[in-house]
């Protein structure tokens, strides 16, 4: 279907043996649904930017640029106050209600809400074709395209976190309360533990609904390869396996557009602009003080909003780098190449952090233990237009998981690696509905499948990317080297071979179960002449097979003051510039042990708390 206006990538092609098929036909009937609702939505907007005569400056208190998890928090905290006048700023449209299906997740992402950038191709990983990345551009952001996964990270993250930083108040103690005022437990046996747990937040976590049969088959296999159980891993620990709250409730997805801005929506002091573009941050004055923001809007006039008080940007940590470059914040030899006046020389877009994945193991998984016909799932389309239960009302198996400490990094006294407690390793098993044929209509299938994919994700690379402008292009996607495998030593690639083999362990127990591994090299090539489950046939498979999880951060991360690779200071300010923090995953020190929407949201709520620290309006 060809629109115009919300338009933000062309359609994605599915392969010529899926065109037609039930499954598809149904499919791409939802993509188009959905796009004829963003377009009418930016046809609306088009139509009120058209008829709106402004003389002079907009003005708020605050401007925030970003309608993702953390714009979506921040504008409902900061807007608490009737007296503050908040503007949101947003690229794209609103969150869908196809996104509220969890198992819809896969094909969602074909419809226009994201945005898709494919990274600078690397010899090292993704088979040195670039690895594709999906950008959220709607109100919720990651929270309203991503797995739903629940996960904060460990203690060890946020205590690091404040070494770098130095200050406490970032430490695990001091962030825990913020993790909790965000959480809406819905589940009574971890809701009962307050001490890490709360059920007043504005995000509702819980257990899916639905769990698939092969999900405590997986279980009974990690158990008998040595893997402990784990009830809750957003408490004491970590490591074992367990089965993941998502933030879900109802059998929906519940992202932080649903939690936080929808209800916020109808206050008279908060604006919320979707399809408005943000073009740069304008800064005045010897002080480069931060005035507002020049956007263009969804009938492309130039427009600009002043922030009396602040600007905020809430872009993620791809968008938010892109937008400080075009307004001159970034690498002075970068800025120059793009014909960009350079205001303030900093390393923005340099360091980005990134979980590479690792699909390389697969089991087959017949009948009846998975049944992918179609009969079925169109009667899983009307249990959960009933009920909002059944396969549709859960993300697949990534609600089993597993964090894992291989043995490269001992922590001491036996080594000088991080504390025991810290995993290096996520254990994500994802499905795969494949035909007679081979043939995949959809990478990833968290409706219905017959394969199970073991797929383990490096949580601490020692590799880093960057972010940069187009030189030819700088308006343009930036330009992203995500720098997987890069690493001296080739330490990164040496764990995930490690964690590999908690896959191989499992093949014995998961056969007697019914699911048998597949050991053809189909799926990488470049492998087949190497013997299966070695050492080099596993380097091989992940350079081959290498993806991003979506977990990009630390492009503009925090530090110490004399800290010259940081961007921002503890309290989210920009260095060398007045009234501008950043609030994403962007300032990360280091990534998380886990999925990243969780602490994204624990940032934003400390970011409302500084804010209104430092404007009297605590």
């Amino acid at each position: 279907m060809q629109l115009t206006g919300s338009v933000t990538h062309p359609a994605v092609p599915y392969p010529a043996a899926c065109v037609g098929t039930p499954l598809v036909t149904f499919l791409t009937l939802l993509v188009n649904v959905t796009n004829q609702r963003l377009e009418k939505e930016f046809r609306q907007r088009q139509r009120q930017a058209e008829q709106l005569t402004v003389t002079g400056d907009e003005e708020y208190d605050f401007v925030l640029v970003g309608g993702g998890s953390s714009g979506c928090v921040l504008a409902e905290r900061l807007s608490q106050n009737p007296d503050v006048k908040v503007l949101l700023l947003e690229r794209g449209g609103t969150e869908p209600f196809a996104s509220r299906v969890p198992a819809f997740m896969t094909a969602n992402i074909r419809a226009n809400i994201a945005e898709y950038i494919t990274g600078v191709p690397e010899a090292a990983n993704c088979n040195g074709t670039g690895c594709q990345l999906t950008v959220p551009q709607v109100l919720g952001g990651g929270s309203t395209i991503n797995a739903v996964m629940y996960v904060r990270g460990s203690s060890v993250d946020y205590d690091d976190w404040a070494t770098m930083v130095g200050d406490p108040s970032w430490n695990y103690e001091n962030v825990l309360p913020y993790f909790k005022r965000a959480e809406k437990n819905m589940d009574a046996s971890i809701a009962a533990d307050t001490k890490y747990h709360s059920t007043s937040g504005h995000l509702r976590v819980s257990w899916q609904p639905y769990r698939h049969p092969v999900i405590p088959l997986l279980a009974e296999a990690m158990e008998a390869a040595g893997e402990p159980f784990r009830l809750d891993i957003n408490a004491e620990g970590q490591l074992g396996y367990s089965l993941i709250q998502t933030t879900t409730s109802g059998g929906e997805r519940w992202s932080a557009y649903r939690g936080y801005l929808q209800p916020a929506l109808g206050r008279p002091n908060l604006k919320v602009l979707t399809y408005a573009t943000a073009t740069r941050v304008v800064l005045e004055g010897p002080e480069r003080r931060a005035a507002g923001v020049e956007y263009r809007d969804a009938a492309g006039k130039v427009r600009f909003a002043r922030a009396n008080r602040e600007v905020i940007l809430t872009a993620g940590a791809i968008g938010t780098p892109h937008l400080l470059m075009l307004s001159g914040i970034g690498p002075a030899d970068e800025l120059k190449a793009a014909n960009i006046p350079v205001l303030v020389d900093l390393p923005v877009g340099e360091g980005l952090q990134d979980h590479p994945r690792v699909p390389g193991l697969e089991f087959e998984c017949a009948p009846p233990l998975c049944e992918v016909d179609w009969k079925l799932r169109r009667r899983d389309l009307l249990q959960y237009a009933a009920l909002r239960q059944g396969p549709l009302s859960e993300t697949s198996l990534v609600q089993i998981g597993a964090f894992l400490r291989t043995g490269l990094d001992p922590p001491p006294p036996e080594g000088t690696g991080k504390p025991a407690k810290q995993p290096d390793v996520q254990v994500v098993f994802m499905g795969v509905d494949e035909d007679s044929n081979g043939t995949r209509c959809l990478a990833n299938d968290p409706w219905r499948f017959n394969r199970v994919v073991y797929m383990p994700v490096l949580l601490h690379p020692r590799s880093r990317g960057s972010v940069r402008l187009n030189a030819t292009n700088p308006s343009g996607p930036p330009v992203v080297r995500l720098g997987y495998f890069t690493d001296e030593g080739d330490r990164d690639i040496a764990v995930l071979v490690d964690s590999f083999k908690l896959g191989l362990r499992m093949e014995a127990p998961l056969q007697k179960l019914g699911l048998r591994l597949d050991r053809s090299t189909k799926y990488a090539p470049k492998c087949r002449a190497l013997e299966f489950g070695s050492d080099e046939h596993l380097r091989c498979i992940a350079r081959s097979t290498t993806a991003t999880i979506w977990h990009w951060v630390s492009t503009c991360r925090m530090g110490r003051d004399d800290d010259d690779e940081a961007v921002v200071d503890a309290r989210l300010r920009v260095k060398g510039v007045r009234g501008l923090r950043l609030a994403d995953a962007s300032v990360f020190p280091t990534l998380t042990s886990g999925n990243t929407n969780a602490p994204t949201i624990m940032v934003a709520e400390r970011a409302a708390d500084l804010l209104r620290e430092a404007h009297g309006l605590a």
